[in-house]
């Protein structure tokens, strides 16, 4: 917290300097061309178990993302956000959403300031100071419910070298997964008092797309050492959009085997229809992401951890209409080195309508057939969301 706070101070001090630079005319012009925006979310939710000893789960709510943030003064910008997710007119009992994540785990709203930051970005250089929502295979905002998740982070990305990014970051803490619990925490347990630092860098050689990832926790007082990720991306010039990706990823624990997860996808289209096969194997120890599900079989789900196993999935997505698409999914998961937690069947549709640029509406569902049941949390279920999307600029 320490550095995350000298950081802030040290940038804010900069930013004051150079916004007094300039006239006051020019400050007020940046705060007038500024954006606020409010991305309104209405969802629904239900998760219904087979097995009548676990509680079903259900939640309606509303809520969104109401943001301002500045316009360009000296390369600087200032945002703040408020996320929210309120239960809308006692239809669903509060009760009922304390699993769905649309709600706190108590069954309260979820209302706290999710995003707060200063932003300096000439181009080339980008240093971002706050809470703020983050977007690498390992640490990502992981939208998955009504809201995403947040972390309270010191960003630097580098844009010098061209068809390269490289990025630096250091973790505080964050909001947790999909913002549920309205504010922010460390979680200790895994990542130690210090929190987190990473290298992330993207690149492209050739035709070849390159991403890798090394996160690495900066004392041993919590259960991780570090997480590491790389994939590749080659366009094939067979059909339209082919391509074939690999990925590979671990996590290295302070007491347990380190784990190896590989993956590889292909995917081609034919007319309008989307095609794509994945592969993951996992091996050694448990996978796990900080937040996010980069694994290629792993779309649905989103998070972990993942035991030994290998997992084989298919999809198809179609477009009945340029406003419209239906993503049909299959996955495949079967526990290996004795593992038969992570052992389901999984089956997924997801339709989406877009009315205009600033309204859309989605429907989830999903068929989980666990082939090994235990008080985990793993049962054989059934998922269904329901979204209404709308953007309001003022």
């Amino acid at each position: 917290m320490k550095r995350l706070l000298l950081s802030t101070f040290v940038l804010t001090s900069v930013a004051a300097n150079a916004a007094d630079e300039d006239t006051n005319y020019s400050f007020t012009e940046a705060l007038k061309n500024g954006d606020a925006s409010f991305d309104m979310t209405i969802g629904y939710f239900n998760r219904g178990f087979d097995d009548p000893v676990v509680d079903n789960a259900e939640a309606l709510t509303g809520g969104g993302i109401v943001k301002y943030e500045t316009g360009s003064f000296n390369n600087f910008k200032v945002g703040v956000a408020y996320y929210g997710s309120h239960s809308l007119f006692g239809i669903v009992d509060r009760d009922k959403g304390r699993g769905t994540a649309f709600l706190q785990t108590d069954g309260d709203d979820i209302a706290f300031i999710g995003e707060g930051y200063i932003d300096f970005d000439n181009g080339s250089h980008q240093v971002k100071v706050g809470r703020q929502r983050l977007s690498t295979p390992l640490i990502e905002d992981h939208n998955i419910r009504l809201l995403p998740s947040s972390y309270e982070a010191v960003i630097y990305r580098n844009k010098t070298i061209e068809n390269t990014m490289i990025e630096f970051g250091y973790i505080n803490s964050y909001s947790g997964f999909t913002s549920r619990e309205s504010g922010f925490e460390a979680p200790e347990a895994s990542w130690g008092e210090d929190g987190l630092a990473y290298i992330y860098a993207t690149t492209l050689v050739g035709i070849v797309s390159l991403r890798g990832q090394f996160v690495d926790t900066l004392d041993d007082s919590g259960s991780r050492k570090n997480y590491r990720y790389a994939d590749a991306g080659v366009p094939i010039k067979i059909g339209q959009k082919t391509y074939v990706k690999a990925q590979y990823g671990g996590t290295a624990y302070q007491e347990i085997d380190t784990s190896h997860m590989l993956g590889l996808k292909t995917g081609t289209t034919v007319s309008n229809v989307d095609l794509a096969l994945s592969y993951n194997s996992i091996r050694d120890g448990n996978f796990q992401a900080v937040e996010a599900g980069p694994m290629y079989t792993d779309w649905q789900q989103g998070y972990g951890p993942y035991q030994p196993s290998d997992a084989y999935g298919a999809q198809v997505t179609f477009y009945p209409t340029t406003k419209s698409s239906i993503k049909l999914g299959y996955v495949d998961v079967n526990g290996k080195q004795g593992s038969r937690v992570d052992e389901f069947v999984e089956q997924n549709v997801d339709a989406r309508y877009k009315f205009t640029d600033a309204s859309s509406f989605r429907v989830r569902y999903s068929i989980k057939d666990q082939e090994f049941e235990d008080a985990s949390g793993r049962f054989d279920r059934t998922d269904l969301r329901i979204y209404y999307y709308q953007t309001f600029k003022f």
